[in-house]
Formats: structure tokens, sequence, C-alpha cells
């Protein structure tokens, strides 16, 4: 009977989602006890194992299955990420400086062990290639690329392709003056139509009518709150940004790439 209950309402709410263009291919009984998601329409994710507290997750981004999600805060609009992603994989679950890493230590005894955790958080546009792990604490610059089977430790700066292990930065996708007039022009607050009228394949011709018309184009996204027990449409009021709009976006660029102003 609690198996056909859970079908009925995993069923029930993921018709519910698609009105809003979303998908959550787990249904809501995939989700942590513990997790509530935020969502933005247009929002697709497949059959992902998602432990975090409170994630929110930026509207046209779509996670491939089998990823994990664990201590990650926030993940920005137009993301791509791959199938068997690890994003947010702690660093201090076991005690290395005492004497064993094994939990007997602090199991029914009079020891404790609370590791402090920080939250992943990924910007807007952010491509993340299949079986990349990014471990806490790791903030992802807007318009970063992390290659495949990339391990990823410290700060990705925006507009940076990084790879290996540990991931370091091989290039960016743009010169610096162009990913600064990007990052200005803050494009995926834009309206999917009048972005889909521009010179998409080419950055710095779509730019200045970015830059002149935005306030005129604003994207409007109803956000849905998503946990184990259902979902809703939030009120206007109670709505939290979604992305990471506050970065230092200087973070560990090159010499040979002058930093980006933050936006």
């Amino acid at each position: 009977m609690k198996k056909i209950i859970k079908l009925c309402r995993n069923y029930v709410w993921k018709r519910w989602l698609r009105q809003y263009k979303c998908k959550l291919a787990g249904g809501v009984s995939s989700l942590s006890a513990r997790t509530t998601l935020l969502l933005e329409e247009g929002v697709l994710l497949g059959h992902v194992a998602i432990d975090a507290k409170r994630l929110s997750i930026g509207a046209h981004t779509y996670i491939r299955s089998d990823c994990v999600l664990t201590t990650v805060s926030s993940i920005g609009r137009f993301c791509s990420i791959g199938n068997n992603c690890f994003i947010g994989q702690e660093k201090n679950t076991h005690p290395s400086t005492w004497l064993s890493s094994h939990p007997f230590q602090y199991t029914n005894t009079r020891l404790s062990y609370e590791p402090v955790v920080a939250n992943v958080t990924i910007g807007d546009d952010v491509w993340i290639g299949h079986s990349a792990m990014i471990m806490e604490g790791v903030t992802v610059g807007t318009g970063a690329v992390i290659a495949t089977r990339a391990l990823v430790v410290h700060d990705v700066p925006p507009y940076a392709i990084v790879a290996g292990v540990p991931a370091k930065v091989v290039k960016y996708r743009h010169p610096p003056e162009v990913a600064a007039r990007l990052l200005e022009s803050k494009w995926w607050e834009c309206d999917m139509d009048f972005l889909q009228g521009l010179s998409l394949d080419d950055p710095e011709a779509a730019l200045p009518e970015i830059l002149g018309k935005h306030h005129d184009n604003p994207a409007s996204y109803k956000q849905l709150e998503v946990t184990r027990r259902g979902c809703r449409v939030l009120p206007p009021e109670s709505r939290r940004e979604v992305g990471i709009e506050s970065l230092n976006l200087q973070t560990a660029i090159p010499p040979s790439h002058p930093a980006i102003a933050g936006h």
C-alpha cells in the first residue's frame, strides 16, 4: 500500500510540475526528507540524488541523471550539467587529525565530531561535463566550463574553462573585455523570445542590443517550492533570488587574463 501511495504521489506532482515546464524524473519521493528545492520554470532534473538542505535552481537549467547534489545552495540559470557529476563533495567528514579517521571514536562515546561544511554556489550559464566533481565551498563563476572528470577544489573564475585533477584554468571562453560586457549585460535576466532574436553565435554583435534593451525585455519566471510533501508556487514577495550575483568575480584569474570586474 505504501508503494502505491508513493507512486500516486509522484505521478500527481510530476504532472503538476510539467505545467511549469519542469521535470523531476525521480518524483518528490526522490528528495531527501530535509530537502527544499526552489525551482524556476523550465528546470529539468533527471534521476538525481539531492541531499542539499535548501537548493535553488534557475530557469532553463538541466541536470542529467546519476548526479549527486549535497552541499550546494544555488545553481544559476541556463546551466548544463552532464551525467554522474558530484556537486558538493564534503572534505572533512572524517577526523583526519585524530588517532583514527574511523567513526568508532565518536559513536556511543563522550566525543562528538561535527565538521564545518561550506556550500557550493554555481553561477549562470555554467557547463559541467559528465563525471566532474566539485568539492564543498567552491564558487563557480558565471559562464565557466568544467571539463569531463575534472576535480574542482578551488573557485572557478567567470568564463574560465578548467580541466584536470585538480582542475586548473586552461583557457577562457572570451577575451576579457567581452567577458566583462557579458557579465555587465546579465543577459540571463532577459526574456527568452528576445534572446532568440539576437545574433547568439556572435556575442559582440548581440551585446549592444542586450545592453540597450535589457530593461525592456525582462524575464518573468514563477518559482516553485518542492519537497517530499508536495509542491507549490511561491508568492512573489517570498521568492528568493536564484543565482550568485554578489560573487567576487576576480577570483584566481591569471595575470595573462586581466581580472574581470564584478557585476
